[in-house]
């Protein structure tokens, strides 16, 4: 699997971030080390969730499925919260 969907939790301010990378490790410091817009003014992220794929589309397509109402849904039944 060369390419994951995941989705990001901040606790400290109840905030989440959906995206895809090849580096899970390296995505999740860039972003505590504010090297990403998005998510620059806040710290402390963590990995909540990943899947893999094969193939960068499918990773896309994961993504955005993670920020629509279905997969808000499927996020809230996978990890409970």
């Amino acid at each position: 699997m060369n390419y994951y969907a995941y989705v990001l939790y901040n606790q400290e301010h109840h905030r989440f971030y959906y995206g895809f990378c090849m580096d899970l490790k390296k995505t999740e410091q860039a972003h505590n080390e504010g090297k990403i817009d998005l998510t620059k003014n806040y710290s402390n992220w963590l990995i909540l969730y990943n899947e893999g794929f094969a193939s960068k589309q499918e990773a896309i397509r994961r993504s955005r499925f993670f920020r629509s109402v279905p997969g808000q849904r499927y996020l809230k039944n996978i990890l409970k919260y």
